[in-house]
C-alpha cells in the first residue's frame, strides 16, 4: 500500500472518529447527563404531528417560544404529577407557566409547566420507533436480540482473530 493511500486512509479514521464523537454529543441522552431525551408518543391528543408509537427526540433548551411542541412533566402537586406530555406551547411563559394544548384537543391542558418542568423541544419524530424499542424491554425480545447478536459474532468473527488461529 503507498504512503498516500495509507495516510488517506488515516486520515478518513479520524474524520470518521470526529464525526462519531459529534453525533453523540448531539444525541447524548439526559439520563447520561446530555440535552437529548427519547420520549415514546402515547396517546392521539397530537394527531396529525405526531401518532400513537412514534418516538420523539426532544432537545432541552434555555428557553421556548408559542408554537413549540415540548415534552413536559406534569407539575408537582398535580393530578398525574411525573408524567410525561408533549403538547404545544399556546401560550404564557417560562416563569408563570406555559399554557399547553394538544394539536388534537379542542380546549387547554390543566396543567401550567414552567421552563423547569420541560424536557425539551422536540426536534424529530421517528414514525412507530416508540413502540419498537419498548418491545426490547420484554424479556424474550431482549433475549432474542441477544442471542443473534451472539450468533453473529460466532459466524462472522474478525479477521484478527481468523487469521490468528
Amino acid at each position: 500500500m503507498s504512503g498516500a493511500v495509507r495516510e488517506g486512509l488515516r486520515y478518513a479514521r479520524w474524520m470518521l472518529l470526529l464525526a462519531s464523537i459529534a453525533l453523540l454529543a448531539m444525541f447524548w441522552p439526559q439520563s447520561l447527563g446530555g440535552p437529548v431525551a427519547y420520549v415514546r408518543v402515547d396517546g392521539h391528543s397530537m394527531d396529525p404531528t405526531f401518532h400513537l408509537g412514534d418516538l420523539a427526540i426532544v432537545r432541552r433548551q434555555s428557553s421556548y417560544q408559542v408554537g413549540d411542541a415540548v415534552a413536559y412533566r406534569i407539575p408537582k402537586g398535580e393530578f398525574g404529577a411525573g408524567a410525561l406530555v408533549i403538547h404545544r406551547l399556546i401560550g404564557g411563559d417560562g416563569h408563570d407557566g406555559y399554557v399547553t394544548k394538544g394539536d388534537n384537543k379542542d380546549r387547554p391542558d390543566e396543567w401550567h409547566p414552567k421552563t423547569s418542568d420541560i424536557v425539551g423541544r422536540v426536534r424529530y419524530d421517528v414514525p412507530g420507533a416508540g413502540t419498537k424499542l419498548a418491545s426490547l424491554t420484554k424479556p424474550v425480545d431482549l433475549g432474542a436480540l441477544v442471542a443473534g447478536l451472539t450468533v453473529a459474532v460466532m459466524l462472522f468473527p474478525s479477521r484478527r482473530r481468523a487469521s490468528a488461529g
